[in-house]
């Protein structure tokens, strides 16, 4: 039995990280029109021009930013937890911008 609870914690600990999500949050020039919103697949929780969601993505990339800068407008920053995009990717991002 001792053996079976050993087990059960090793694969508990190794699974965990896999199934881990990061807190996501974004920004927009604009006021965002809605209180949700559906980018990179993902349903964002907005208020005013902050929008926050869960990702399974370890760092904000400009290709998630553009897809996001497609469905509300040009972005001020996308970070997570642990990173940021820098001024020169939100400028790249921001080619996708909806008009």
């Amino acid at each position: 039995m001792l053996r079976s609870i050993i087990a059960a914690a090793a694969f508990t600990a190794l699974a965990a990280p896999a199934f881990a999500s990061n807190s996501y949050t974004f920004e927009t020039v604009n006021p965002v029109s809605e209180k949700r919103v559906v980018a990179e697949s993902v349903v964002w929780s907005c208020e005013g021009t902050t929008c926050t969601a869960e990702l399974d993505r370890k760092a904000p990339t400009v290709r998630i930013c553009k897809k996001i800068a497609k469905e509300v407008g040009e972005l001020s920053a996308l970070r997570n937890t642990k990173s940021e995009l820098t001024a020169e990717q939100l400028t790249e991002c921001n080619t996708a911008a909806r008009k």
